[in-house]
Order: C-alpha cells, then structure tokens, then sequence
C-alpha cells in the first residue's frame, strides 16, 4: 500500500535553542493484512504500520461508494469528526489517504475483541443459564460497567458539540483487556453546545463541509438504526440533539437488561411505537429485571425529550449509582429496601442493633412480651388491611385515570378529527355550519368510547378557547372558555374572559361547575397537535376534552366498587386535595367519591358544603397521604361524611399515575379507606 504523509503545520518555528522548520513531513507506510468487517459504504482490514510495528484497522471506501459523491463525502466526514475525537473510550484515527488509484482510507487502533452485540447474546444464551449467580452476577455488573464507560464517551462528544445518532451495541467494541470504545461516527452531526459544555473546557470540533445537520439524511444514504433510534429520529426531525443519543443510550441499555431490543418488526411497525412511546418494560420482558434500574432505562427512553437525562453523564451516574448499591435519580425506592442497604452499608451497626434488640426482648420477660403482643395483634392486622386496600384502590383509580388520559392522547391524533379541523380552518362561513366537519368527527369519537370512558361529555374547542364542538350538542358551542383550566392547563381557572394559550400536555382540571347542566364537573384534556413531537413548526390546532359529573367517575372502578358493594368492613372514599374555587373561594376537600353519599347529592352545587370535609381533616389527609400511613379516624364521623358510629381508624393513599412525569403524575386526589 502506497505511503501516507501527514503535514502538521505551524505559524512560526517553535521557540527554544532547537532551529527546527515550521513544518515537517512524516511517511510510513502500512501493511495489509486480512479483511476484518465489512459495512454499507466501507470494509475494514487488519494492517501493521511497518516504521512502528504498531497493530492497526484500515477502513477502505468499497468499489461501489467511491463512485457516489455523496458516499464519498461521508466517508471523509466520519474520518474527520472521528480523528478529532480524543477520549479513551472513542477509536482514535491516526492518520488518513488514499491509494494510488485514489481510494480513500484511515488508519485507526485496532480492537481485539467483540461488540457490546456478542457480549449481550453471550450473557443471555440459555447454554449459560446453569452458570452460579456470583458469576453471572459478577458478568452483569461487568456489562453495566461497560455501558456507563460508553456513556461517558458519548458525554465527552456532546462536550465537543458533536452527537453520534446511531448509538446500538454492535457500535461499541470491548476489548481483551476491559477496553470500551464507540465506533462509527459516520452518522454524527454538530450541535449547538450549552453552558455546561463550554465550561468543560473542551473545544468545539471542526466539522468538514458537509454537516448532517446542512444537509439531508437521504444525502447520505443512511439515516439510523430503527429498533435504537429515537421518536425524533423516526418522525423525519431535521434538526436532533443530544437527547436523541441519551435515548439510543437508554435503547441499548434496555437491550443489555433483557437481550432484545426495545422494538422488533418491520420498520413501520417500530416506528409506530417509538412515536407512541409505547415501549414494553423490562422487567415484563425478562423476568429478574429491578425496577431501580428499569426505572433508569425507560426515563432514557422517555418519549418526549425533555423527560429523558439531560446528559449522558447523569445515566453513567444512575448506573453506577446502581452498580454500588446507591439510590438512583429516577426510581423512589420503597422503605424496606432503603432500610436493607442501610443495613448492607453498615453491617456492624445493623448485627450491633440486632444484637441489642434481641438482648432486650429475652430480658423484658416472655409474659410481657406475649401480653404485648397479643394488645397490638388486632390493630395491627386492622392497619394492615386498610393500607392493601388503599393501595389496591389508588393503584386501580391510577390506571383507570391513565386509561382515559391514552384515549384522549390517542383520539387527539384521530386522522378525521384531524382532517376536520384543517379543513374548517380556512372554510368560509362561521359557527356550527363551518364546524359541522368536526362536530360529526367528535361524535365518533364519543361513540366509539361511550361504554370504556363514560364521559358526561366530549368538547373540542379551538386555539382560542371557542369550543367549536360538543358531543352531545348543546348551547355552549361558539362560547369562550378559555379561561378553564381545563384549555390552559394551569392551576385554577382564570378569571372569565381572560385570554389564555392552550395547554401543552394532558391535564386533570381542577372541580368546576358547568355552564351547560350546572352540575359539578372534572375534565381531562389534551392538546391537539398538527404533526408529532420535534416536527419542525409544530402548533397546537385546539383541546380535546372530556368531562365527567363529580361522584360517577369511579364509579366503574372494580376495587372501589367492591370493597363498597358489601358495606360490612371497609368503605372508600376518593377526596380532592387540591383547592377549587366552586365557593367563590379557595377551598379543598371536596369528596369526588363517597358510598354514603349519592351521585347526585355530590354533582349538585347546593350540596358541595355536606360533601366537603374541613380544613383540619384535609390537613391530616395529606400528611397522611405523603407519608402513606393509617391515621386515627375522626371521633365525629360526619367529619368525613361516612356513615360510621363508632371512633374508628383510616389509610390514606394518593392516586399517583405511574408512568407520566413527575409534574403530572400526582394528581393531587387521594383515596381513603374508612373502617365501618
């Protein structure tokens, strides 16, 4: 193979007594040997370099690529991004040319080893499964190590303003001897950096004339790996950032955990879920899977980029964090298992107290011991039972919540809803005429859903606030309500006539009274989008709402509607936490379920001081709430509208939506379960 010659040039001669040229020319020449590997545009060889012995992997651009000017280019480009790239865990390029005949290739270390890829086929081929747990244990950890070292490579390039876009385990090589290193950079692109990345120190890299990001993936002929790219990738975005490696990040991990990729089928069939977001969780793919982990992987994974890490680094941390037994950012461990670390953490305290505690019980005497025993054993197992049975209610309340939430997100994308409201936009004409596209629209939606959701009603209202449908039809169409909550999403309704913006995510409103029935109302929403997230233009074309009458919407809610139906043992209750202005006045505790008060009784305005317990009983509820424990009863049970004559005890559980984000997920409801 014909020399290659480097040329590092300098303005001025270097200072000091040495007279040296400002430039000088080194030549080597390399030898080689065997292919390694071959890929769409490029195959890799084995090569020495014969002035340094060294061992080397000389990529070539094939036959085929050298005659496309766009394969050309790109080839050029990944040589470039990747030779300026200087991090341990990134193949470095040593040097670029081309042969005689004009074939260009660089000249890079050389690897010995398998991909992430074989490393993960490898743990979880069954052939293995007799293997001890130390071992396979000990391999875990190893595979978590090596990802959370890819991750920081990965940290490093966004420093540079540089992202890789096609992040999957067979682009990362592990060597013999614990080397980690990211390969193929032919897809990376520049980005803008932030504060944080200029403050690292590190340089901006210098990209080459054709940046992904000036001109088109079709250009390049390559656009990502489907079953790892992220929803942005897939949803054609022009312009990707660093969140889209943190989530082929969070796709590679979530192959590491279960030995498959997140999505399988055709490329249609993973795009459709990527876009939705629709991503199975580990742990019900592979059996063994920690939910603290898992957690990490599916906020890498999360659909809408800002939910995801805001860099890659933060994942290397909760995965160590992992690896070390420490808590991790993204999953809230329930108490036992923090208690079980401290007690792994801090052995000799935990056998000390141990030690002492079993001391002190064969020193309080067996007689006192039983008698204690036998005092606390009843209530105990009464407190017991009422936290299952509030965790069993919320948990269900939760999932029926989320259940309408998914409908709503789901129909806001309806192609006919969709259609219809592009094509009234520039209609002429005005009021019910112009909107009876959309109206009829609505009302298959309404219908579709009539028997799973149980809505009082659906609405559609415009980016203005006009509701311009409402299924069932009624006066309120053509007015403005802007002002609900339920269109701004904020905390309150605004005064009337105030001028708001639409929301920008599904939203639970707060207790409002409706202008139609006058009854007492709660209404989801969504925004209604004209193009998937990370579309370039993207605008909100109005809301999809549906609303429900205050004391029916759990009404279908098997877990609630047990434990009532006997009316012997327990009975629940689901209490607004949250402050409503229905009085005027900002008030909480408004009961939005109560077996012993009627549907009607708690829909209707003149009834809201009955079904609403006071301050100090709200107070307690979600003290109780946040520290999810029983808490003694009121000694008047029309404190709480239930229909007890006896001081008695309560759990109480907040409804929280698995799933959503944090800002969202508490919804600010609880269910309670009262003793009868």
């Amino acid at each position: 193979m014909a020399d290659e010659r480097t040329e590092p040039s300098a303005s001025s001669a270097p200072a000091g007594d040495i007279d040296v040229p400002p430039t000088v020319v080194a030549t080597t020449t390399i030898a080689v040997n065997r292919r390694l590997g071959r890929g769409g545009i490029g195959d890799v060889y084995t090569a020495s370099d014969r002035a340094t012995g060294r061992s080397l992997a000389v990529k070539f651009l094939n036959d085929w690529a050298l005659e496309q000017a766009s394969c050309r280019e790109a080839f050029d480009f990944e040589a470039t991004v990747t030779s300026q790239l200087e991090h341990p865990n990134i193949v470095p390029v040593y040097v670029t040319g081309a042969t005689p005949d004009g074939k260009p290739f660089y000249a890079m270390r050389l690897i010995p080893g398998r991909t992430l890829a074989a490393a993960i086929a490898e743990f979880h081929d069954r052939r293995h499964a007799g293997e001890s747990a130390e071992r396979r244990g000990a391999r875990y950890s190893e595979l978590l190590g090596q990802f959370a070292l890819a991750c920081k490579a990965i940290a490093y390039a966004h420093d540079r303003g540089v992202i890789h876009r096609d992040i999957k385990p067979a682009n990362i090589m592990l060597g013999k001897f614990g080397e980690v290193v990211v390969l193929d950079w032919g897809l990376a692109a520049r980005v803008d950096r932030d504060d944080t990345a200029r403050a690292s120190g590190e340089q901006s890299i210098v990209m080459p004339t054709m940046a992904v990001d000036s001109a088109p993936a079709e250009k390049r002929g390559i656009s990502g790996t489907p079953a790892y790219m992220s929803p942005e990738q897939h949803d054609g975005a022009r312009h990707v950032g660093p969140a889209s490696d943190v989530y082929g990040l969070g796709a590679t991990l979530y192959h590491i955990l279960t030995g498959q990729p997140p999505f399988d089928g055709d490329l249609a069939a993973i795009r459709e879920k990527a876009l939705a977001g629709d991503v199975q969780p580990p742990s019900r793919v592979k059996r063994g899977v920690s939910h603290a982990i898992e957690s990490v992987c599916l906020k890498a994974m999360a659909r809408d980029p800002v939910d995801r890490y805001e860099t890659p680094l933060e994942l290397a941390h909760d995965v160590e964090h992992y690896l070390a037994d420490l808590p991790v950012s993204s999953y809230r461990e329930p108490l036992p298992r923090r208690l079980a670390r401290w007690a792994r953490r801090h052995r000799t305290l935990a056998q000390i107290a141990t030690a002492a505690l079993v001391l002190l019980v064969l020193t309080a005497g067996t007689a006192a011991v039983l008698l204690k025993q036998m005092a606390g054993q009843e209530y105990r197992a009464r407190q017991t039972a009422l936290l299952m049975a509030a965790r069993l209610a919320a948990s269900t309340a939760a999932l029926q919540i989320d259940s309408r939430w998914r409908i709503l997100e789901n129909e806001a994308r309806n192609p006919d809803l969709l259609a219809a409201i592009q094509a009234t936009s520039h209609a002429p004409g005005e009021g019910r005429v112009k909107w009876a596209p959309i109206q009829s629209a609505l009302d298959g939606i309404a219908a579709a859903h009539r028997d799973s959701v149980n809505a009082e009603s659906w609405f559609v209202c415009d980016p203005q606030g006009v509701q311009v449908a409402r299924s069932p039809v009624a006066d309120t169409v053509g007015q403005t309500f802007a002002h609900r909550d339920y269109f701004h999403g904020g905390d309150g309704d605004l005064p009337p006539g105030t001028a708001a913006k639409p929301l920008t995510e599904v939203h639970r409103s707060s207790v409002y009274k409706s202008t139609t029935t006058g009854k007492l109302k709660v209404a989801f929403s969504v925004p209604i989008w004209n193009g998937p997230s990370g579309k370039e233009g993207r605008a909100c074309m109005g809301v999809l709402v549906m609303a429900f009458d205050v004391g029916v919407l759990f009404r279908s809610i098997d877990a609630i509607g047990g434990w009532n139906a006997s009316r012997k043992s327990f009975a629940v209750a689901v209490i607004d936490l949250r402050d409503d202005r229905i009085e005027g006045t900002a008030k909480s505790g408004l009961m939005l379920e109560n077996p012993d008060l009627a549907a009607v009784d708690l829909a209707s305005s003149p009834a809201v001081q009955d079904a609403r317990a006071p301050a100090e009983v709200v107070a307690r509820l979600k003290a109780a709430a946040a520290r999810r424990r029983t808490f003694p009863a009121p000694q008047d049970p029309a404190e709480l509208a239930f229909d007890v004559e006896v001081p008695t005890i309560a759990a109480a559980e907040p409804i929280v939506i698995l799933g959503r984000p944090e800002r969202i997920a508490d919804i600010g409801w609880a269910v309670i379960v009262h003793e009868r």
